[in-house]
């Protein structure tokens, strides 16, 4: 099975640093997780050099594919069994833009997508951006039974 983990554009390193450590990959390998991808947006990843982009490596008996940034996640949604991610703005925050004569915010695309896809979903706010607006997408989520929510503690 597969689990993703997505940040999103900006950083995030507390919930990439805890998505690669022993005892998170343990238990994800426990619950039957054998691969791990884990877009990492603009965070430090000690696996990646300061200029790759992209790498995989084995640890803790799980496949772990990391990866800064794609045009789209349509394809890694797809084949997770499993997303974790942010809860938070596109890379154009506080704007509206305009797709198919519809306005769209694209505050909350990881978890729509997601969602649509009928995916399981952990949403892990990252308390470091914007007023901690995160805090408030993640809770209102959880509170309808669209997530879980948890935090990188």
């Amino acid at each position: 099975m597969r689990v993703l983990v997505t940040v999103g554009s900006t950083r995030f390193d507390a919930l990439v640093e805890t998505t690669l450590s022993q005892p998170v990959l343990n238990v994800l390998s426990q619950k039957g997780f054998s691969d791990v991808v884990v877009q990492c947006g603009s965070s430090r990843v000690d696996e990646l050099g300061s200029t790759d982009v992209e790498g995989i490596v084995h640890k803790y008996g799980v496949d772990v594919k990391i990866w800064r940034f794609k045009p789209s996640l349509d394809e890694e949604y797809d084949a997770a069994d499993l997303v974790i991610g942010h809860a938070g703005l596109s890379p154009l925050p506080r704007f509206l833009a305009v797709r198919n004569n519809l306005v769209h915010d694209p505050g909350s695309g990881t978890i729509l997508d997601v969602l649509r896809r009928g995916k399981p979903l952990i949403i892990v706010p990252n308390p470091t951006l914007l007023d901690n607006h995160q805090e408030d997408m993640a809770h209102a989520m959880g509170v309808m039974g669209y997530a879980k929510v948890s935090t990188v503690k």
